[in-house]
């Protein structure tokens, strides 16, 4: 059902609580403490985490193809990479120094940076990358139609949350319209599909379509004011590592959207380097071939978002002022975020700009 604003507030400063106390309990088994920079010519220590759980082939391009086709090495760093329990954890990890980079939503990018003025976002993912779906035989064709329905989400307060009733808003519904049911992540969801407690579900490419292969009707996507807005997923790091790494930083982020250009070519090997690096999530041997085609055939759209270029900027990875300004009032006009931020100030595409410069997708296993 819906939660009040205040409601909100507290079930997001609780979570933020339990996030910090996970980052004693949930070292990161693969990638250890961010060590500085070495000496001029030796190989520099970088680490991050992907802020989804699940571990999934969505997120082979933020580590496991560069780690798998030791893209990294070959250009001065050791990447080490694992999952947070959340987005939430990751930047929490990040800000406390046990990690370099931090993935997630915008949002949680956003609010993190409010916290602590040291974190800084250097990347973004360009395409729609939070939408509604709903099943192929859905009476819902428009968001208009979202009245009474019931939208499944990850968790109240989670980004697909807070996502879903800023595109309720905008389409013009008291949130008193909707109800929001919690459904975890996985094959709680397509339960709650099939057996009707939900309408609607949200998520991102990868997982919403991992979903509609085993839910009794296949989803399609609902279009609303999500799948107008760029930047709703990002990439961010701190000052420090800026200062000390920025040129190992530079590299990952080239690699990251040359990762995002292989896995939009060949979304098969894409599948096949994240299983490499991260056995522990990989199906049984006799299963495996099978899976890499379904999980390839789900994530291909999600690895082409990674790589869709700013249409005012023509730049992978950036966005233009507007861009970036659009998103965020509408974070802010829809309570996604609370707390004012200096876009100036946190975001800092200087890095991103120079690892895209000369940078040509169709060159990405050159």
């Amino acid at each position: 059902m819906f939660t009040s604003p205040l409601g909100q507030r507290r079930f997001r400063r609780a979570a933020a609580s339990a996030a910090a106390l996970l980052i004693g309990a949930s070292m990161l088994a693969a990638c250890g403490g961010g060590a500085g920079a070495g000496d001029d010519g030796e190989t520099v220590a970088l680490s991050g985490v992907n802020g989804d759980p699940t571990n999934g082939p969505s997120g082979a391009p933020f580590g496991a193809i560069q780690i798998a086709e030791g893209w990294d090495e070959a250009d001065g760093y050791k990447l080490k990479w694992d999952v947070a329990q959340s987005a939430t954890a990751g930047m929490q990890l990040m800000a406390a120094g046990s990690v370099d980079i931090a993935q997630g939503a915008t949002p949680n990018g956003y609010a993190a940076a409010h916290l602590d003025d040291s974190i800084r976002v250097i990347g973004f993912l360009n395409g729609p990358n939070y939408l509604l779906t709903v099943p192929e035989d859905s009476d819902i064709a428009k968001p208009e139609d979202l009245a009474g329905k019931t939208i499944g989400v990850m968790t109240l307060g989670s980004s697909s949350h807070l996502m879903a009733q800023g595109a309720v808003k905008a389409a013009g519904l008291d949130p008193d319209d909707v109800t929001y049911l919690p459904v975890a992540i996985g094959a709680p969801m397509a339960e709650a599909l099939n057996s009707g407690k939900i309408d609607v579900l949200v998520g991102w490419e990868g997982m919403w379509q991992s979903i509609s292969a085993i839910a009794d009707t296949p989803l399609k996507r609902l279009d609303t004011r999500l799948t107008e807005l760029y930047g709703q997923m990002l990439l961010t790091t701190t000052t420090d590592a800026i200062e000390n790494k920025r040129d190992a930083l530079v590299a990952y982020l080239r690699n990251f959207y040359r990762g995002c250009a292989l896995a939009a070519d060949d979304p098969e090997r894409a599948v096949e380097d994240h299983w490499d690096v991260f056995g522990n999530v990989a199906p049984p041997a006799a299963e495996r071939d099978d899976r890499v085609v379904e999980y390839a055939e789900w994530n291909e759209d999600f690895y082409k978002t990674c790589i869709e270029p700013s249409p005012s900027t023509g730049t992978i990875g950036s966005l233009s002022q507007e861009e970036l300004e659009e998103t965020y009032q509408f974070f802010l006009d829809n309570g996604i975020v609370e707390d004012p931020i200096d876009l100036d100030t946190v975001v800092d595409l200087s890095l991103v700009e120079e690892a895209m410069d000369g940078f040509d997708v169709a060159d990405y296993d050159s």
